[in-house]
């Protein structure tokens, strides 16, 4: 296999390390030296040609190929077998609704949560249960860190450049974590999206704010209200760009969900409910509808351990979520 990026040549590890700090190439933490094989080896996992196009940035003039990819694949410290995965992800956020050049230059600073499905979760270790958003974990730590380093580097959103960020936040290092399908039998967020149940999938959204809506009640009502309150708290505007198309995550924790479970609740019934409250008009101050068209707009995703009684809402900026198949 040839390669077309230019190459470098240090003395050692260290040396390499320093070197691409130096140039502006990493997150601001150390990086693996993407040698040739290491990077022939991320493209053959995925049966991709180096100068295969994974997708664009129009509004930058800038096309993603998969051999910068699995450079940077390499850099985050990601195994060949997750290679398939980033590639993916790459595919979903250079998808027009998934809005790239917008969600990564804006002043806001939007992150962006990578959610895993399917059969490859299992094949190379992204986890989805206990701490599943947090460290620990290097699939879903460097698959996320690759698609940031994308963003930067391919992408060109560099801090004080075309990252305009005012305060960025640490979602921008890494944001990756898989749907816990074996905890019972509600239908996949993947499988609502189309695919079958034995695909591997990923779904991108970008995030402007990661709610956490706590509820101690066993009423599963009460819980169902909580998570419409929390997302209510902020709202969700039009959006003229992403139309019909918008939506949200909730992220609903297994204390949660096993209370829901009790009550004979489906994924479906779920978003049905909550699109209901979310949508409802305001009532007050604090109080904000949420925009939505449709309750397939509520993207439902089983997620994290037992412990404290909460889900997470996911509140996106200036996109939509976009999904693509692991080929």
């Amino acid at each position: 296999m040839t390669l077309q990026s230019d190459t470098l040549a240090h003395e050692d590890y260290p040396e390499a390390v320093e070197a691409y700090f130096e140039n502006g190439f990493t997150d601001g933490l150390p990086i693996i030296p993407p040698t040739a094989d290491a990077v022939e080896s991320m493209l053959a996992a995925a049966h991709l040609a180096g100068p295969e196009v994974l997708g664009e940035v129009p509004t930058r003039n800038v096309a993603v190929t998969a051999e910068k990819a699995a450079v940077n694949a390499v850099m985050a410290g990601c195994k060949a077998e997750y290679f398939p995965v980033v590639a993916a992800a790459v595919r979903a956020l250079l998808q027009p609704l998934a809005n790239c050049h917008s969600t990564t230059a804006t002043l806001a600073g939007s992150a962006h949560a990578l959610i895993v499905n399917g059969p490859v979760r299992e094949q190379i270790g992204v986890v989805s249960g206990q701490a599943c958003m947090g460290p620990g974990f290097r699939a879903n730590a460097t698959i996320g860190r690759a698609l940031r380093l994308v963003i930067r580097n391919v992408c060109r959103t560099v801090p004080t450049e075309l990252d305009r960020a005012t305060f960025s936040w640490p979602l921008r290092y890494s944001f990756c974590f898989g749907e816990n399908e074996e905890y019972s039998d509600w239908t996949p967020n993947h499988v609502l999206q189309g695919y079958a149940r034995e695909d591997s999938a990923v779904t991108i959204m970008s995030v402007m704010r990661l709610l956490a809506a706590i509820e101690f009640s066993p009423e599963s009502e009460v819980i169902l209200e909580m998570i419409s309150e929390t997302g209510r708290l902020y709202g969700l505007p039009v959006d003229s760009f992403v139309g019909d198309a918008r939506g949200i995550v909730v992220i609903i924790a297994m204390e949660h969900q096993r209370r829901l479970l009790d009550d004979g609740w489906t994924k479906e019934a779920v978003r049905e409910r909550l699109f209901e409250r979310l949508t409802r008009p305001t009532v007050g101050r604090y109080d904000v509808k949420v925009h939505l068209a449709e309750p397939s707009n509520i993207l439902v995703v089983a997620a994290g351990g037992p412990g404290i009684a909460e889900s997470r809402v996911i509140m996106p900026h200036l996109a939509a979520p976009t999904h693509e198949r692991v080929r």
